[in-house]
């Protein structure tokens, strides 16, 4: 636009010189500052349309820089949520392997409970079955010594009366109330026994 100006400026000045003088030489400057003219405007327009196109192609690049720039802060953002995410999900899958874990020892442990109080329970059974037998046996036992006790008493056979009854001593802690009593009542019987053997004159 300041080169029209300027072209307009000289082709005024041309005119006004042009005046001064002759009437061929005067066209002559005239068509000259015409052509001036229309140089400086084309020049003066192409400039305009340069300055244009720069102001385009600069906005142009500005928003695409914008849009780059938005485009990688809205990727940022998702890409930060979706670690949120991803990170809540890790904590609460590790917490639910802890749970299971936890669990899992847990059942083991109640299983192993379990399994050593069956055991020892078993153990029990068995040894109250072995010590049940023993009494049995030791009552049948204390049963048959104290018939043969009674029988050499009876039979004055106080020498093996005595060793039957030494026997049953020995058994007595293992023996039930009811046979220590008749225990008691045939070393009674064999004192008295031995009682009046002594008192017998020999002959």
């Amino acid at each position: 636009m300041t080169r029209h100006l300027i072209g307009i400026l000289v082709l005024s000045a041309i005119m006004m010189v042009s005046g001064c003088g002759d009437g061929s030489t005067a066209s002559e400057d005239a068509a000259a500052a015409e052509r001036a003219l229309g140089t400086a405007t084309a020049q003066a327009l192409a400039d305009t349309q340069t300055a244009a196109n720069l102001k385009a192609a600069a906005d142009t690049k500005a928003a695409a820089d914008k849009a780059t720039a938005d485009t990688k802060a809205a990727a940022d953002q998702a890409a930060a949520q979706a670690q949120v995410v991803a990170d809540r999900m890790d904590a609460a899958a590790a917490k639910a392997t802890a749970d299971q874990a936890a669990a899992d020892a847990k059942a083991g442990t109640d299983a192993r409970i379990a399994a050593d109080l069956k055991l020892a329970t078993d153990a029990k059974e068995a040894a109250d079955a072995v010590a049940k037998s023993a009494t049995e046996a030791n009552k049948i036992k204390a049963t048959s010594l104290l018939d043969q006790l009674l029988q050499y008493i009876k039979d004055n056979k106080l020498d093996a009366a005595q060793i039957a009854l030494a026997e049953l001593d020995g058994m007595k802690g293992s023996l039930p109330a009811s046979l220590q009593e008749k225990v008691e009542s045939a070393r009674a019987a064999l004192n008295a026994k031995k009682t009046a053997a002594n008192q017998t004159p020999a002959g």
